[in-house]
This record gives C-alpha cells, structure tokens and sequence, in this order.
C-alpha cells in the first residue's frame, strides 16, 4: 500500500493495528456449524408460533443487551428459529444469482483511510470550499440469504437492506483525503459477533416468507427490520445524522473518524414512532422538518419540526392519513409540509393470502396533503392519478398554488419475479425504457391551488428514464431555476438488472408560468456510470447554479473517482477527476458538510 494509505479492521478496538480484511472473505465458504435437522414445510406452524411468543422476551432482552457495555456482551450463534429455517432452505432451496451483489452493486470490506488523492484530470478550484461529501449506501458485511425453497417461498436480498457505509472525500486547501466506514449499529455489531448474517430480509419476498421473516427478526431481535442506517446522511443542529426510513431515529456519526456514536432522538427521551431518509431543511430558519410513516402505528403518519440546534420543537400525528404507504420522501415550501400519500403500501395480512406486504394497489388514488408548517393536520387533500415517486425534486408557492416537482412512475413494483433461481435482468429492465412503459420514472409536476382546490399534473421534459433529483441548499422550499437528476441508458442497466446512469441531467426551468424546462447533459464517457450528484454553492456566489456538483463515477477495470463539475459549463469537462483510493459501490444519497 502507499504509505498515505491505511485499512481499518472491521472488529478494531481502540489503539488496535490497522490491517486488511479481504473482499475474497464475502463469498467465501465457512464450515458450517452443527444444525438441527431440517422441518418439513408442514411444521412451519410450530416455528411460526414460537417466534411470534418470543416476540415480547426478544424485544426486553434487546433492549438491556443494548445497554451493555460491549465487553460484557457474548458472541452468539443465529437463534434457534432462525437456524431451523435456514437449515431447511439450504438442503430443499434454490440459492439465487442476486443482482444487488455482484458488479458495483458488490459490497466492500475494507475500511480505507487514505490522504493526498490524486487527481487525474484537471485541478481542484481554488475557492472550492473547505468541507467534506459524505455519501451514504448499502453495503451487506456478510453474505445475505438469497434463497428460494419449497414451503417458504423467496427471500432475496435487496439493495434496500445492506448495512449503512459511509463514503466521505475531504477538501481543504487544493488537497483532500478519502476515508469509508460502515455505520455500526447494534444491528452491525449484532452480526459480527456472530460472525454471518442474521436477519431476516422483508423486501424482495413471497409465500410463507412474507409473513414468517418479520416474526423471525422480531421473536430474536426484538424487531422486525434489521437497523442500517443505509440510505441517506445530513448535516444539522451541529450534529452528522445517517438515516434509514423506519423504526430507528438516526445514528450521530463522528466527522472526523466516522465512528457511531448512538442514536439521536432530538432531545427527546423516548424515540419518536419512526422517522425519514429525507427530512428536508429551510434555508431561511434552519428548522428540519420531516413527514415519517410507521407500518405499525395507528394514524401511521406524523410530522415534526427540529429548530437549528436539533430540539423537537413542533410534532403530530396526520390524523387524516390512514393509508400505510411507503413514504419515502416529503416536501416543503417556505410555509406548508407537503404529505405524499402513493399507493405502494404496506400490508403484512396480504401474506396471508399469497400476496406482498410491500404492493403496488392498482385502481386506486394518489393524494398529496397540505398542512401548515405547524398544523396539526392536513389542511387541504388533492387527489391525482394512481404513481408513485420515491424521489421529490423541491417544492414551492407560486400565487394560490403549491407547485411539486419530483420523479414519478405511474406504477412500483420492489419486487421482480425470479425463475429457476435466475433473474431476468434484460426482460425486468426493459420495461422501465418501453415507450409508453407505467414503470418508467420521469420528471413529474403537480399543482394544487390552494383557494378553489383545483389541481393537475403533467410530465415535465422528455420521457427519459431518471432518478435522484437534486437542488442547491439555498433554494429548498422555494422556487428553482436549476435541478439536477441522473439519467439511466438501457443497454447497461439490461446488464446490470438495476438502473445504470451514464450521465448528470441539469434542468433550466421556466422563471415563470408552465413552460417547458430546459436542460443539458454532462456524459461520463465510454463504460463510465455515476448516479446522484449533490451541489456544492460557490462561497460568496450569487447566481443559484454558482457552484459545482460531485458525484463518484465508476469505470470497471479501473476503479471510482469523484468528479467536480463546474454547474455553469456543466456539458464540458469537469474541473477535477480525483482518483479514489478503492471502489466505491453504487450508493443512495450524501450530502456536503462545510468545515
């Protein structure tokens, strides 16, 4: 290794030794332990009931292991339940080809400090500001279950539940280093004490799995879904906060060694019923505000202001939200909360009659709520035709109207079908590029007139495929005149069985009225992807494109960079390819944190 580079162990006490851990070890075999002998399918009912019994005693005994110090707890096999499951799919099941684990989408398990990256084209700016891109991803430290077995159904891994690893380029003064970490959870820790993978997946499921992998997760860990904090990371209240969608509050990360450092429940002493990935902060207050949904608590959805120094200080319950949808996004505007009411839902009974706990209803609405930033309910319901969008651009007021902009497909689906333990990448990819195609995400608007109750919704520009839209953090909440979004190529996204970008789209929308929006592609090259880039001001700018965007690219046989591209000459070349000292997988979201 270069002597500016060094690798973290996975396991390191404090003042331990840096050395490597192999990515070899991922899907490597291990002997396996002495296991029961396999259930038939038919006394599925038996482990079905003492899971759900232990449910209660699994969720005290997490709690005080929780509080233990960590010298104090034991490393333990997979409880006994789960051993008898997985013993019965690998002698009856089908192991899976799984998409999320080979090409970028493969975790690493190095941890890699290293300074004085090199730059390979072009030159950092001059007044580029001191600070550092985080970017937050999922990244599994064992080999998840990929399986398929007769009486259980599927459980294949999704890109959604890998462990959270941060990846963070740090600027100052022309120079800037690299350093990657997982967030380690409890749920992290749980398992590498353990030494394998132990929950349950929830997402790409079907049959009995459905139904039984949640019981599994809550009679041993005292919850459903494992804790990742995999999906997005912001900086507030003086505090580094990567989130996940669901039941845990976020993990406080270190900046300066990316350490976790517990859970942070803005000043509260109990945690909230669940929280987002994507709380949004107005520029002008500071204030975090968030729209959170939970899929087990009645209304299932709540809303929360955070002042600038990351204390509760407004919170409700959505009384008229009654739908458990996947709500994975919220919107602001300088006055109102915008509630996103999709029909992709979540509904464990549907198991129970061979159907998804994570669907898409057909024949339905979509709603979006209005309230006031510190209402206690939805002012104002408009109904739109039935989609979805994981992903909102920005929203804003414009006279009566509260205008959203965000990427929307006319339909979900989380879950493509596997045949003989193989997926169909090119077939299940090629819908999302078919002309006309309801899965395809394009850029979407709607407006909802807040005087008559009038609303409409149109697409916005070319019916491309794309995903991950962006603003400049000056202009949340209020009205924009750039955004930035990647957009996915067919070939290499048939290849893959996952959206693949090849490009950074920057948009140009209208000052004022409906016109059409405007826009301009910054293209890697050749063999090169991307995915989300995030804006970077200028310090002291005035324009709201005066600054740059940074995105990690990929190119396989030579390894990831972070691209610097300068937001004004956005098609031309980047003012900076900086060459990462490892790969750097495909992510979710990140975020630039001055310094």
């Amino acid at each position: 290794l270069p002597p500016t580079m060094t690798l973290m162990p996975l396991a390191a006490p404090a003042g331990a030794s840096f050395h490597t851990v192999g990515a070899g070890t991922l899907g490597a075999s291990r002997p396996e332990p002495n296991r029961p002998a396999p259930p038939s399918p038919s006394s599925y009912g038996a482990v079905l009931g003492a899971a759900a019994a232990a449910g209660a005693a699994a969720s005290r005994r997490a709690r005080r292991a929780a509080r233990a110090p960590k010298t104090q707890r034991r490393a333990a096999p997979a409880p006994l339940p789960l051993q008898v499951t997985r013993t019965f799919e690998r002698v009856a099941g089908k192991q899976l080809n799984n998409v999320f684990l080979d090409g970028n989408f493969a975790p690493v398990l190095d941890e890699v400090t290293a300074s004085n990256l090199e730059v390979v084209e072009g030159s950092i700016p001059e007044d580029f500001p001191k600070g550092m891109y985080v970017r937050n991803g999922p990244n599994p430290r064992f080999p998840p279950d990929s399986v398929e077995a007769p009486g259980i159904g599927r459980t294949a891994h999704h890109w959604f539940e890998g462990d959270g690893m941060l990846h963070a380029v740090r600027f100052d003064g022309g120079k800037c280093s690299y350093m990657n970490r997982f967030v380690r959870t409890p749920s992290f820790d749980r398992e590498t004490e353990a030494g394998e993978s132990l929950y349950r997946g929830i997402v790409d499921t079907t049959s009995l799995a459905s139904f039984v992998n949640p019981l599994l997760n809550t009679a041993a860990f005292g919850t459903a879904v494992k804790d990742v904090a995999n999906t997005s990371v912001l900086y507030h209240g003086g505090r580094l906060l990567a989130m996940v969608e669901g039941a845990t509050m976020p993990a406080v990360i270190d900046p300066d060694d990316l350490s976790f450092k517990g859970n942070y429940s803005f000043g509260r002493e109990e945690a909230l019923p669940s929280f987002t990935a994507h709380p949004k902060v107005d520029p002008a207050t500071g204030e975090l505000i968030f729209a959170a949904y939970s899929a087990f608590d009645e209304p299932p959805v709540h809303v929360g202001v955070v002042d600038p120094n990351g204390e509760l200080k407004h919170w409700t319950t959505v009384k008229s939200a009654t739908r458990k949808t996947l709500m994975h996004d919220c919107a602001i505007t300088e006055n109102y909360n915008l509630i996103l009411d999709f029909p992709l839902t979540i509904d464990l009974g549907r198991t129970l009659s061979g159907g998804r706990m994570i669907d898409f209803v057909e024949n339905s609405r979509s709603r979006i709520g209005v309230m006031k930033r510190f209402g206690e309910d939805v002012e104002r319901w408009f109904e739109f035709p039935a989609g979805y969008g994981f992903h909102m651009l920005n929203a804003f007021e414009d006279g009566d109207e509260i205008v959203l902009r965000g990427c929307r497909a006319d339909r979900m689906d989380l879950t493509p079908s596997w045949e003989d333990g193989e997926f169909d990448r090119a077939g299940f990819m090629s819908q999302y590029f078919a002309k006309g195609s309801g899965k395809a995400i394009r850029l979407h608007e709607w407006r909802m007139n807040m005087a008559d109750g009038s609303c409409s919704d149109r697409d916005l520009g070319p019916a491309d495929f794309l995903d991950f839209p962006t603003v400049s953090p000056k202009v949340v909440g209020r009205r924009n005149k750039y955004g930035y979004c990647c957009t996915f190529s067919e070939e290499p996204s048939c290849v893959a069985g996952s959206g693949i970008s090849l490009a950074l789209r920057k948009y140009t929308f209208p000052e004022t009225g409906m016109g059409e929006p405007e826009f301009q592609d910054h293209v890697y090259g050749p063999g090169i992807s991307g995915q989300e880039g995030i804006f970077v001001p200028r310090p002291g700018g005035v324009d709201e494109d005066d600054g740059w965007v940074l995105v990690f690219t990929y190119e396989e046989g030579k390894g990831s960079e972070m691209r610097i591209i300068d937001a004004k000459n956005f098609a031309g070349p980047p003012c900076a390819r900086i060459a990462m000292p490892q790969r750097v997988p495909y992510g979710f979201h990140g975020t630039f944190v001055p310094l």
